[in-house]
């Protein structure tokens, strides 16, 4: 079980991941470390490599990350919502089948002679996939 992280060590992960941008020097003179420049390098490397450190670190991170992309059912609410809209201009409504099509598997390439798709006939052909 990994030791818990000192009030310093926090100050190094928040300064690391934010104000340093990633530069353990910069992080380690912010959150209070002393010494040369040299002293510092190695100070900030040593915070890197220590357990709970890097645990803090890693567990910010994926934080971060889980909310910054999109589910897969996220984005079919939303494409779904869009489609509906009969606010929506008309192409951004035939876009949003589309991508839904392709999202789902039921995408294919179809050309018709006439060069032009009614958002009814996107949705009958839809039906038939």
């Amino acid at each position: 079980m990994p030791k818990t992280t000192t009030v310093k060590e926090r100050r190094f992960v928040d300064a690391y991941l934010s104000t340093a941008g990633g530069n353990a020097t910069q992080a380690a003179r912010q959150a209070g470390y002393s010494g040369s420049s040299e002293v510092l390098k190695v100070q900030g490397s040593r915070l890197l490599t220590k357990a709970n450190v890097r645990a803090l670190i890693d567990g910010r991170l994926y934080a971060e990350s889980e909310g910054a992309v999109m589910a897969a059912r996220e984005r079919d609410v939303l494409l779904s919502n869009i489609a509906r809209s009969s606010q929506a201009p008309v192409r951004d409504r035939i876009r949003a089948i589309s991508e839904l099509n392709k999202c789902t598997g039921r995408h294919s390439i179809r050309h018709l002679q006439s060069g032009r798709l009614t958002l009814e006939q996107a949705m009958e052909e839809s039906r038939k996939l």
